[in-house]
């Protein structure tokens, strides 16, 4: 090559990077000019006890979701409350915000999050304008000590609170050691334990090597099986109640040394390309028909070696599953569950084969209301945006624990561009139903359909109707869900003699040709005093229902609607006809004084 040639092929990269320089400021101007078109606002609140005494110096964590947030990167800040538990977080984008509080000694009201929540439950997000006011009470504490069949302490353990009854007794599933980040203390060199800042309710404590296997260290408890207060197996483990502000002392475990089994096995088909291939592979163990958390394991993606463990597991049934996330929620990919009995020996080559998540892509769009009718209020009194909304695919899978996977690998759900553009990834292959959460109250689901399956499928067409069947590593696209405004609502108060503590009130259209209109199905937990209250409802006719919940429902993880099973949809509708509660709505209204009358 002569030194002209090099000349010119200096001048022709050159050239190539001043054209790319110029194309990103381009594109970088564009970006600002369009993003500065959306007003950013703010979300103020405060932190208080549940008598209402301000919480000083409490952190409040503010999450974003969806395509506004992530252009301005303003989408994820830390708020620390001043003396009188105040805060405010400014030039927030339009979008759906999630917020938690946090401080030492002190746990959020379950019933008070506004915070993204995993599981079935229906989750409560902040918007620009709104003001939060975040209750907290002050946690318990279990403490005891951990001594060895000599009674000598035993030194450096890890002891662990899971909570498996709520503050009222009803059975929550055993997520604590993730939802609530308990993830254990360790003895001191008295063998003595502390845990505080615990929720009310009733909890199950174990001694061991500690559930959460991020530890790239062994300890001197590792393979050992975990014991339970006062000195058992889980299944034969001792409650303990916890009271706010309270301390339960003297929970002391005899520690006694039991190896327990092994399950190990390795993760097949990890991607070792791209952003995915730099995550790590999560491996969670629960326990079979159960969501009770035994452990998990994590691959690193950086060793050769595949490979995961659990160790010191007592005979039983367990389901095991493994995670890679892709933390842009595009490429994760997971395993089938695979589910494993433990009897007196160490199970080897328990592999799992990651599989690539579905997803669905497509539109949503706002019908806007031409005229109000007369007489009615059709205005919020704030704007609201499309970026606002969380639209979330359900899975219709009654047996879909909800644990650490989802943490890792998504919660089903997205919001949309300020385009109306959204995409619903990390979903496992079954039938899902797409809901959205609105940030206006006039505003209600007009329709869900899937475009790309109208020439000749009128049944998958309905997605609104029969939801989206999913199959494995599904790309669905051509959703179109339409939004109208003019919205009604409900609010009314269940009455009457020997109302259950929890009952579910059903909404159903009463128009006949409306029978299986999901979209006009509604149903809501009536609060202590029997109040309850329905929001961004298509103006109709409805029927209203009441339902005791079963005290095997566990409180955090409600059952899938009623609505999704056309069995249980005819029974709900004969229930509703024979109690003849009746309301008819129309655009914009508001009732907000219902009688309903418990009738059994």
């Amino acid at each position: 090559m002569t030194e002209r040639q090099r000349d010119r092929g200096i001048e022709r990269r050159s050239a190539r990077v001043l054209f790319s320089l110029s194309v990103l400021v381009v594109s970088l101007m564009m970006s600002a000019n369009a993003f500065a078109q959306r007003a950013t606002g703010s979300i103020s609140g405060r932190v208080v006890t549940e008598e209402g005494q301000p919480i000083p110096h409490a952190k409040v964590n503010i999450v974003g979701v969806g395509g506004g947030v992530k252009k301005a990167l303003s989408g994820r800040m830390e708020i620390v409350t001043d003396e009188s538990g105040n805060f405010i977080a400014d030039k927030l984008d339009p979008a759906s915000y999630s917020i938690t509080a946090s401080a030492p000694g002190y746990v959020v009201l379950p019933s008070e999050k506004v915070a993204g929540q995993f599981g079935a439950g229906t989750a409560k997000y902040a918007r620009v304008g709104d003001s939060v006011t975040i209750r907290m009470l002050r946690g318990g504490v279990i403490t005891g000590r951990v001594v060895n069949a000599s009674g000598e302490p035993v030194i450096g353990i890890t002891v662990e609170a899971s909570r498996v009854r709520d503050e009222a007794g009803r059975r929550i599933t055993e997520q604590t050691n993730v939802n609530e980040m308990v993830l254990g203390r360790q003895t001191d060199d008295r063998g003595v334990y502390r845990i505080y800042g615990l929720a009310p309710g009733a909890y199950v404590v174990n001694v061991g090597a500690g559930s959460m296997g991020f530890s790239l260290k062994s300890n001197p408890f590792s393979g050992r099986a975990k014991i339970y207060y006062p000195s058992a197996t889980r299944d034969t483990a001792a409650e303990v109640t916890v009271r706010s502000g309270e301390e339960a002392s003297g929970i002391d475990i005899r520690y006694r040394v039991e190896r327990g089994a092994a399950i190990s096995g390795k993760i097949i088909g990890a991607p070792t390309g791209g952003q995915s291939g730099m995550t790590p592979t999560v491996v969670t163990l629960t326990k079979a028909g159960a969501d009770t958390l035994i452990g998990t394991s994590v691959v690193l993606p950086m060793s050769e070696n595949s490979g995961y463990s659990f160790y010191g597991l007592p005979n039983g049934e367990y389901e095991v599953v493994a995670t890679k996330p892709d933390f842009s929620g595009a490429d994760t990919m997971m395993s089938a569950p695979r589910k494993v009995t433990v009897s007196g020996r160490d199970l080897t080559g328990i592999d799992l084969a990651l599989l690539p998540t579905a997803s669905i892509s497509g539109t949503i769009k706002l019908e806007k209301l031409a005229a109000p009718p007369a007489g009615q209020k059709c205005e919020s009194g704030r704007d609201s945006f499309l970026e606002e909304i969380i639209l979330q695919a359900k899975p219709d899978d009654p047996n879909q624990k909800s644990s650490v996977n989802q943490i890792y690998g998504g919660l089903g759900a997205s919001a949309p561009s300020d385009k109306g553009e959204f995409t619903i990834s990390s979903l496992r292959a079954g039938r899902h139903f797409v809901e959205s959460q609105l940030p206006d109250e006039h505003w209600f689901t007009k329709s869900v359909l899937l475009t790309t399956a109208a020439a000749n499928n009128p049944t998958a067409r309905e997605a609104g109707k029969n939801g989206v069947t999913l199959k494995v590593g599904d790309k669905l696209t051509g959703l179109a869900v339409t939004l109208a405004e003019g919205a009604a609502g409900l609010k009314g108060k269940l009455s009457g003699d020997k109302v259950p503590s929890r009952v579910r009130i059903h909404l159903l259209p009463a128009e006949p040709e409306a029978k299986d209109d999901l979209l006009r199905f509604a149903e809501v937990i009536a609060d202590e005093s029997g109040a309850f209250a329905f929001a961004n409802l298509a103006p109709g006719k409805y029927l209203l229902a009441a339902r005791a919940i079963p005290d095997s429902e566990p409180s955090d993880k409600p059952a899938k609607p009623v609505a999704w099973d056309s069995l249980e949809r005819a029974k709900l509708r004969k229930e509703a006809e024979t109690a003849n509660a009746a309301v008819e709505l129309k655009t914009c209204q508001r009732v907000t004084d219902f009688a309903l009358r418990w009738v059994k």
